[in-house]
């Protein structure tokens, strides 16, 4: 039997928020998909990376901006809080970090 690691767990959790959310009129979300997102919020500073985020719109916030915003101080943990989102909730791009389609119907929810 192998082991699970966290980046693994990352990985089935970024996976499965992308059938979480944005499913399509009249199409229902995948339970374990929908369990997957919860788990990612389950973590205040997650859901602060969310808000701070939305609260940009839809320009892109850079790591230093957004870790200030979020008041966390230790960039390590940061980061890796962070990087659990990334991927079907969170963008990185040219300019920063922004939320993706799916993280802004999440971020609605919040």
């Amino acid at each position: 039997m192998s082991e699970r690691t966290d980046s693994d767990d990352a990985s089935s959790e970024r996976d499965g928020a992308q059938h979480a959310v944005g499913a399509g009129s009249g199409e229902r979300a995948d339970p374990a998909a929908v369990t997957d997102t919860f788990t990612l919020l389950s973590d205040e500073t997650r859901v602060r990376i969310l808000a701070a985020l939305a609260d940009a719109g839809e320009e892109a916030v850079r790591f230093s901006d957004l870790r200030s915003r979020v008041d966390v101080t230790d960039s390590g943990q940061f980061n890796y809080h962070l990087d659990r989102l990334r991927g079907e909730l969170v963008a990185k791009t040219d300019d920063g970090y922004a939320l993706t389609e799916s993280g802004r119907a999440v971020a609605r929810l919040l």
